[in-house]
């Protein structure tokens, strides 16, 4: 039986529509993980076939489980939609399943350091600079002074977390402080801030062969940190922007020297022109391949499978609907005691999904990563704007329901 082999995963998001895309597709799914939460529960997951307890942080342990499983089953790929393992995993894919992956290109974008120096000279790359461990506080604050606005990041971030926006010396010399006394051996990227509207291109890559899958335009809530939380898929953009938009995408997805995976890329454009803020060489986490399945009706999953299986992806609309998705965080910390107000949320006329992460019991903490982001409700509309409203009005309705802390 054919099998694919996945690398962790979360329990909800973007990885486990992964899990669910190979199982539709008549896989036997095998999981590597050393989540303690899948182990504890190894036979309640029906998308699942088999849960092998592995360290991850062992390549060698990783190595053997692969051969194990390769004794049973003709697997076809190995895959990961988690940030820490794409490239691992991709490295293993094409060493033990003949895939033809491109790693060195998942390589560049993983590291955010590298994709700026990779790609340091084009028009698309905004300014940045790298802060070597080892460099003083004091050089630091002298290179960038009369600079600010500036977004102060570690290379290897994700979902927001240790994203810093920063707008005095002080902020700068505190932030520094925080990343350099908790990741002593890592250097900090620094890239000037840019204002402006700012978009997802979900992208496939099949034999050098570029398709769109879709592109989202984010509503950016900016605190302590910047967390998304609001994602709209419609054909509203204007046609010359999206022109330009995909014009400037495809020549990232060329520069990068993708010839089989796929990526997202987040754009903004500021001052009529687009700048690349980052490539990741994956989907984009949570609701997107839920969006992506509602607006145009394939399953995004199911066609990224396809490509590291070494099939041609068939990205075929059925459908373009105008779709929002709006995620709900919590403004204190404390305990969740419930949540109510789904079942009205889910009455509105227009909404396809309420989704609710946490269960009684959990610590909600306000916005410090996109993991802190606790729901989302998924509505459709014939509009943009009503959509929207749509998913907003829905919301209103949840409310989770805290014991301080």
């Amino acid at each position: 039986m054919k099998a694919i082999i996945f690398v962790d995963s979360n329990q909800s998001g973007s990885s486990w529509e992964g899990i669910k895309a190979a199982k539709k597709l008549g896989y036997f799914v095998h999981l590597l993980t050393d989540r303690v939460s899948f182990l504890k529960n190894s036979e309640g997951f029906s998308e699942i076939d088999q849960i092998h307890a592995v360290d991850l942080e062992e390549k060698e342990n990783i190595q053997e489980a692969i051969i194990n499983i390769q004794c049973v089953h003709h697997v076809v790929c190995i895959i990961s939609f988690i940030d820490s393992y794409i490239q691992m995993a991709a490295e293993f894919s094409n060493r033990f399943c003949g895939t033809n992956i491109s790693t060195e290109s998942i390589k560049r974008m993983e590291n955010k350091s590298l994709t700026r120096t990779y790609l340091k000279d084009k028009e698309y790359s905004p300014s940045y600079f790298i802060v070597q461990k080892n460099e003083s506080m004091k050089h630091c604050i002298l290179r960038l002074k009369g600079k600010y606005p500036l977004v102060v990041k570690l290379p290897r971030s994700t979902g927001s977390k240790d994203v810093f926006f920063i707008k005095t010396e002080y902020e700068l010399r505190n932030r520094m402080k925080y990343l350099r006394e908790r990741y002593p051996e890592e250097d900090i990227l620094i890239e000037e801030y840019l204002e402006g509207p700012q978009f997802i291109v979900e992208a496939i890559v099949y034999d050098g062969n570029v398709q769109i899958a879709a592109v989202v335009k984010q509503e950016i809530t900016r605190k302590e940190r910047f967390i998304v939380t609001g994602y709209s898929l419609s054909s509203e953009l204007d046609r010359e922007v999206y022109h330009t938009l995909i014009e400037t995408s495809l020549e990232i997805i060329k520069d990068l020297d993708i010839k089989n995976g796929n990526c997202h890329l987040e754009l903004r454009l500021t001052d009529e022109r687009w700048k690349l803020i980052e490539a990741n060489p994956r989907i984009s986490g949570g609701v997107i391949n839920r969006l992506i399945e509602e607006a145009y009706g394939f399953n995004y999953a199911q066609q990224i499978i396809n490509v590291y299986s070494g099939n041609q992806p068939l990205l075929i609309r059925e459908d373009e609907m105008c779709v929002y998705a709006h995620y709900m965080t919590v403004g204190s910390l404390g305990t969740l005691l419930k949540v109510t107000g789904m079942t009205e949320a889910m009455s509105e006329k227009g909404v396809a999904e309420v989704y609710i992460k946490p269960r009684n019991g959990q610590t909600l903490t306000p916005p410090l990563s996109m993991g802190h982001r606790y729901g989302y409700v998924l509505a459709k509309g014939t509009t943009e704007k009503e959509a929207q409203e749509i998913a907003l009005r829905a919301a209103n309705y949840i409310q989770f329901h805290l014991d301080p802390i």
